[in-house]
């Protein structure tokens, strides 16, 4: 028997807990940084070669190797493949709607929301079956060599636990999952394209989210059904509903106490099962020339005891080095950004990395320009993370700036309060895996359909919610990647979520490359990109009251200003008089000390935030209106030479008008697809045209 397999096997038999009892009984708060008595058994420890440098107790290395990736990775991860998420693949779960109408009360037997219920829902077989198509069918060869043509020299691929130790309803139903992925990964090396394996999900679910492959905690009910309009409901007729958001609490660090707010147990067994996974996927890829890292854990909940989520980074860090010494080991930050928890962790240990995500569809609702600054403000929190604490990647980002993608939030479900802006509506798309494939598209003659979650986000008569456009939307959206990536020049690399949906272009790379948002070539040289932040680098905007603003609020306004923190503006300390004249800059100072801690220039309506231009322009930005400033000798000599300067700004206004033509025409195009409407039986009803006003997203 070989090494290799000698290996895989004690991994497979891995020691319990070391250190620890299995289960620890107590309170544990999000902060508490305890957890230091555990340390993972190796099975295998005898015959593996000692890590290549000393690690100390409190979880550093005394290495002299640097810390830079040879080449910034420019990624796109392959989400929705080996872990389900309903909303990237909905034809996969459109088969689980109407199920209250069908089975009645025993409908939550028939509703699959996840990876896991899709498994106890269909059973091992069908399950495995549509689950086989969906892996051949969902990346393909075409995908890579598109991605290849777009310059993308990374794919970071989630992957469950399951597949290498496959436990309750995943036995047998994710069969063949290996093979896939060997598939994928080899073609990701003929295209030369480095790989990111990523542990997306495992036992008892890290976050309580679907993209962990177990939604923990969904409660169910049966409520009446309400008799239609002028009609008589079916005596004792009942809907099936289900809960989740409002009992989410993860299980694989340890029981969570909603009531407490505290973790109450700490599972050491299951940490011990996680690092015996990590040990297996490197015993069997160590050598697959595409890998270049290991995920060890994707987003871990934030509530998550951050003492023992490092005593098992740290472990598995061990563990994987002493089999794959050359991989990187990327952390997810766990939602928590924060210099303070990551700047003394893992010190001098080489090849850690620290993935962060950052994603704008759940801010506020907000004017674009908002957006785009807070897009270029990332890189000062990315910048300290990776100065001060370790390397960074930006694991995650994509161009959606609302939550209208459906299912988003969970399959047929929404999270309290969303989404925060009237969605556009699109027909839902036939099934990419074959029209084999059950219940796809939905049903033209049916509404809504349960069972519903606590929020709603699902068809209606053949038509699925998606991301509202922008006015303008090619160019707003095109704006917003340019600033991203300008803001992402100063860490390692980035991986856009996702590589494709069946709905979304702003989730999706490839469509966000067609469209013109994303460059063809994200390592070239782009002027675009390296302009794109000037005017937030240089805190260039400013907040103008607007015309007629009443007195009395800007009073308001100017006294909750000069009362704040970090205030030390001369105009505070003069007369009232003066202090009305000058309100302007009082609240524009206000809001550059405080912008980064979500401060607005809105200030009851009477403020609006405008780019400063006394901080200069940025030459490829039209998204905040033209500037035709001649250079200050031609201003001089303008009188001179003013018929050349007219024929000249003519020719301008003239090319300038065709370009705006074009632009306007590709917009109403966008616009018309993605248009306001409202989905009826009958077929659907405008309710926005093209530029109107109330396309905009509402704010």
């Amino acid at each position: 028997m070989s090494v290799r397999v000698l290996g895989i096997l004690a991994c497979l038999h891995a020691a319990h807990a070391a250190g620890v009892d299995q289960v620890v009984k107590g309170e544990f708060s999000a902060d508490y940084d305890g957890g230091n008595d555990y340390y993972f058994e190796d099975p295998y420890d005898e015959s593996l070669p000692p890590l290549p440098f000393e690690t100390t107790p409190n979880m550093t290395c005394k290495s002299t190797r640097s810390r830079r990736f040879e080449l910034p990775y420019h990624g796109v991860s392959l989400g929705g493949w080996m872990v389900l998420e309903p909303w990237i693949t909905p034809s996969l779960f459109y088969q689980f709607l109407g199920t209250p109408e069908i089975y009645g009360s025993d409908a939550p037997q028939h509703t699959a929301v996840d990876m896991w219920s899709f498994c106890t829902v269909l059973g091992p077989e069908e399950a495995n079956k549509q689950l086989r198509r969906h892996w051949q069918t969902w990346v393909t060869e075409d995908d890579l060599r598109k991605l290849h043509a777009m310059k993308i020299n990374a794919l970071r691929i989630p992957v469950g636990d399951w597949m290498w130790r496959p436990y309750g309803a995943y036995v047998n139903c994710t069969a063949g999952a290996l093979h896939e992925l060997d598939r994928v990964l080899d073609l990701a090396h003929a295209y030369g394209m480095r790989v990111l394996l990523d542990l997306h999900g495992v036992k008892d679910s890290q976050n309580g989210f679907d993209n962990s492959g177990r939604m923990a905690a969904i409660e169910w009910t049966q409520v009446p059904v309400m008799p239609p309009a002028g009609g008589v409901a079916s005596s004792g007729a009942v809907q099936s509903t289900f809960s989740h958001w409002a009992l989410q609490s993860p299980g694989w660090i340890g029981e969570f106490d909603r009531k407490k707010w505290k973790t109450v147990t700490l599972n050491w067994g299951n940490v011990d099962w996680a690092i015996g996974t990590l040990c297996l996927i490197a015993e069997m890829y160590k050598d697959h020339p595409a890998i270049f890292g290991l995920q060890p854990l994707n987003e871990p909940w934030q509530y998550t005891p951050i003492g023992p989520l490092k005593r098992y980074y740290f472990e598995g860090y061990k563990a994987v080095k002493r089999r794959a010494p050359k991989w990187k080991y990327v952390l997810s930050d766990s939602f928590r950004p924060v210099i303070d928890i990551w700047a003394p962790f893992m010190t001098g240990c080489p090849g850690v990395v620290l993935s962060t995500h950052l994603h704008q569809a759940w801010m506020a609702a907000q004017p674009l320009l908002n957006f785009l600054i807070n897009a270029c403000d990332s890189k000062r929190a990315l910048a300290g993370l990776h100065e001060e604490a370790m390397e960074v990647i930006v694991g995650e980002f994509s161009l959606a700036t609302d939550n209208c993608a459906m299912w988003l939030n969970g399959f047929n479900d929404n999270l309290p309060g969303y989404p925060v802006v009237d969605c556009a509506w699109v027909r839902c798309p036939p099934p990419y895996m074959g029209d084999e494939q059950p219940g796809c598209p939905p049903d033209e003659a049916k509404a809504e359909q349960g069972p519903f979650g606590t929020g709603m986000s699902t068809p209606r008569y053949g038509w699925c919610p998606v991301d509202r456009p922008w006015p303008d939307d090619d160019a707003a959206t095109r704006r917003l990647a340019l600033k991203k990536l300008n803001a992402f020049q100063g860490v390692s690399g980035w991986f856009f979520w996702n590589f494709k949906t069946e709905l979304e272009p702003k989730w999706s790379y490839l469509a966000a490359v067609e469209r013109g948002w994303m460059p063809r070539d994200p390592s070239a040289w782009n002027d675009g990109i390296e302009n794109a932040c000037n005017l937030e680098d240089r805190n260039g905007f400013k907040c103008q009251l607007k015309h007629q603003a009443n007195p009395a609020l800007i009073v308001k306004a100017i006294k909750y200003a000069c009362n704040t923190t970090g205030m030390s503006v001369p105009y505070c300390y003069q007369d009232a008089d003066y202090r009305l004249q000058h309100a302007s800059k009082i609240l524009t100072q206000y809001w550059r000390i405080h912008h980064r801690e979500g401060a607005t220039c809105d200030f009851d309506g009477i403020a609006e935030l405008l780019p400063d231009w006394a901080y200069g322009s940025d030459p490829s930005d039209t998204m905040y209106g033209p500037r035709l400033l001649a250079p200050s000798g031609l201003r001089a000599r303008l009188p001179l030479h003013a018929p050349l300067v007219a024929i000249g700004l003519a020719g301008l206004v003239f090319v300038g008008a065709v370009a705006a033509r074009a632009r306007a025409a590709r917009s109403r195009r966008a616009a018309d697809e993605y248009a306001l409407r409202e989905p009826l039986a009958a077929g659907a009803r405008r309710v926005a045209e093209p530029g109107e006003a109330d396309c905009a997203p509402v704010l």
